[in-house]
């Protein structure tokens, strides 16, 4: 179980598809729970795994990807998906994102995507000069 973003959504996946398909859920699902010094004959932590900075549209594409190797992608995730797919190490998800955004990229998305970044940069410079 995974309670992902701000909403705490619940996401439910199986520990073994997870594992087997990526190297960081794998380390992640293996840990030992704190506090249990005989890793011998422990269990696996069964979560919930709390990830609060991930939107859940965006994880769940990431769970679609490792479960059916395809993801489905839209221009409001394809970037955060990208990004989760480098953070998780998940290149062939990287491939797929990259060429969504290669096949759907416009003028009016690269405006609008910079728009986004400079504004509150220079604001924050015009600030900081007076």
């Amino acid at each position: 179980t995974f309670v992902v973003g701000p909403e705490q959504q619940k996401v439910f996946a199986h520990r073994c598809v997870l594992a087997c398909r990526c190297q960081a859920f794998r380390g992640m699902l293996a840990q030992v729970p704190v506090g249990n010094q005989d890793s011998s004959g422990s269990v696996p932590p069964q979560g919930p795994f709390i990830l609060g900075d991930v939107q859940p549209e965006v994880f769940l594409a990431v769970i679609e990807f490792l479960y059916t190797n395809s993801v489905t992608l839209n221009s409001h995730i394809a970037l955060e998906v990208l990004t989760s797919s480098v953070e998780y190490g998940l290149q062939d998800l990287c491939k797929l994102c990259v060429k969504f955004i290669k096949d759907t990229l416009s003028v009016e998305q690269v405006c609008e995507a910079l728009q986004v970044r400079v504004i509150p940069v220079v604001s924050k410079r015009v600030k900081n000069n007076h």
